[in-house]
């Protein structure tokens, strides 16, 4: 079941890419059939004129006279974007070929209106003045295009056409010829997807598949392969995240690319798609990590407070009172008599192919036995010790560097400062990251986040770590079980002095009730002799009725017996 889910990872990855950024639409087509694109030359001040706005109005609509207005909408690129915005000049950035002009017009105006499109770019160029030389800036690369539209009375729209460009940003100055005040400046930068390419067959389209993505994916997972049965022969095993956790680290990018950041994704899948071949070696990596795990173990270890208490036979002994349990997980080597404690997670998992293991040496230890239920073992701990002394797990950790470091300055003497060993990788890493993205792809906020990737290793350090048992001594478990036994032995008492006071009244019953006939014997005999004496000195009067009474009985009783 594990691989069957996480061969979902691999689908999505595939699919996920292809899905978004398919869902970005072609080349917009021309939105009248009278389009001319022609070289021409401006004024720089003119083409930085953006048209006046109005209070309270969308920042993109301008009066067309009178009796009417227009407003410049784009859509967004990416999934889960919304339907469409409005132009701002100098805050958008119009990243389809088209843009849409929607109208409100009164009256009865004329329908054909011829729409002016120029694209340029600021440039700086050498001026030869009275005092030598200077640079101004200029517009350059100036080309136009007059789109022919169709609106309407009421409400109408429109889509014009615009100049595809995939280098980078370009300038954009639009107008409306029959109402100069209609006017609009903004960027433009076409996103990659509408770049046409000439596949005319699924030959063409497999063939662009291996040549451009399989070619790079399969050294990418042998290389996954390889590292993956590598670390975890270091590591134990790996992360144990499961395939809930493996899908989302990888949906979780892959559904920023199609979204979020669907323009820079495009990018990378047009101009250089060797990046998503790339992205099969990681995903090897964790399906060889996920599918190869050894399965963790569970080990008990016990530790018993013990107090004085009495023995079933009455004697001075020790009794467990209170026991706390701990719960630890690993992997039990039998050839070297060890158990290697895991804590799940990424980050110990990267602790432990940078840093130590945390092993118990159990060669030596005599109190432990198979466990029961869920344990694997269960291992007693000696009771002299505290708990947290008698078993010490500390994994190892990876922990980040501090940003800023005390150290002694010139002129100010020991002060905070930025720590070097943290802001030089960080600034080298994206530093290096935005100028390359930037000079091959025009994408430098990508290079910029992945420079900061590259250098998350260097501003981490791993903690090292230990783990130590205190076992009980051999006598202490046939201690134990000796008491169990014996208690077992004697399980109809409740308590101990309950028992004994019992087993005392048993033993003493019939000792108890010949004393008594014996002291009503002697006390009978005495009674009578005391009567006969008194008799014969005529005392017989100083007896009562039922002295006398219960004397004649005891005689006549003796008298029948001698009978």
């Amino acid at each position: 079941m594990r691989r069957v889910l996480l061969a979902v990872i691999a689908l999505s990855l595939v699919v996920a890419p292809i899905l978004s950024l398919g869902a970005v639409p072609a080349m917009a087509q021309d939105a009248t059939s009278n389009t001319t694109a022609t070289s021409s030359e401006y004024a720089l001040s003119d083409l930085q004129q953006g048209g006046t706005t109005h209070a309270g109005a969308p920042p993109s609509m301008r009066f067309m006279g009178s009796y009417g207005s227009a407003t410049l909408r784009h859509e967004p690129v990416g999934l889960g974007s919304e339907d469409w915005e409005y132009v701002d000049s100098g805050a958008s950035l119009v990243k389809r070929n088209e843009v849409t002009l929607k109208t409100i017009r009164l009256g009865d105006p004329a329908e054909d209106l011829t729409v002016h499109v120029v694209a340029w770019n600021r440039e700086t160029k050498t001026v030869q003045t009275e005092n030598g030389t200077t640079t101004e800036p200029v517009a350059a690369n100036v080309t136009e295009r007059e789109v022919q539209v169709s609106l309407g009375r009421g409400y109408d729209n429109a889509s014009v056409p615009l100049p595809a460009n995939f280098g980078g940003r370009q300038q954009i100055t639009m107008w409306i010829e029959e109402y100069p005040d209609a006017r609009w400046h903004f960027e433009h930068r076409s996103v990659a997807t509408t770049r046409p390419i000439s596949i005319n067959s699924w030959g063409d389209f497999l063939n662009a598949l291996f040549w451009r993505i399989g070619v790079f994916a399969l050294p990418a997972m042998v290389v996954g392969w390889g590292l993956a049965k590598r670390h975890r022969e270091t590591a134990i095993v790996g992360p144990q995240w499961g395939a809930v956790k493996w899908i989302g680290a990888f949906a979780v990018p892959i559904t920023l690319l199609a979204s979020v950041w669907a323009f820079q994704g495009a990018v990378l899948a047009v101009r250089a798609p060797a990046a998503i071949g790339l992205l099969f070696g990681p995903l090897t990596y964790a399906l060889t990590l996920e599918a190869g795990n050894d399965k963790l173990e569970q080990f008990l270890f016990r530790h018993q407070d013990l107090e004085h208490a009495k023995s079933p036979r009455g004697d001075e002994a020790f009794d467990s009172r209170y026991v706390t349990h701990t719960v630890k997980h690993g992997v039990r080597r039998e050839s070297a008599g060890e158990l290697v404690l895991i804590e799940k997670g990424l980050m110990p998992y990267i602790a432990r192919l940078r840093g130590n293991l945390a092993v118990l040496d159990i060669t030596d230890v005599e109190t432990h036995k198979e466990g029961r239920g869920p344990y694997a073992l269960e291992i007693e701990l000696d009771p002299d010790w505290k708990p947290d002394d008698a078993l010490v797990h500390d994994p190892p950790r990876v922990a980040r560097r501090s940003l800023m470091k005390r150290a002694d300055v010139p002129l100010l003497g020991a002060t905070e400062i930025p720590n070097p060993a943290v802001v030089l990788p960080i600034a080298l890493c994206v530093g290096a990251g935005y100028y390359v993205a930037d000079a091959t792809l025009g994408i430098p906020g990508v290079g910029a986040a992945t420079g900061f990737v590259v250098a998350l290793p260097f501003i981490h350090y791993v903690e090292e770590g230990g783990a130590d048992a205190e076992p009980a001594p051999y006598h202490f478990t046939q201690a134990e079980a000796s008491l169990a036994h014996e208690t077992a032995e004697y399980a109809d008492a409740k308590l101990l002095e309950e028992f004994r006071d019992i087993a005392w009244q048993e033993r003493m019953k019939t000792p108890l009730e010949a004393r008594e006939l014996v002291e009503q014997f002697d006390q009978t005999v005495t009674s009578q002799l005391n009567a006969t004496e008194l008799g014969d000195l005529g005392l017989d009067d100083v007896f009562d009725d039922g002295e006398r009474d219960r004397t004649d009985s005891v005689n006549g009783g003796v008298a029948s017996g001698d009978d």
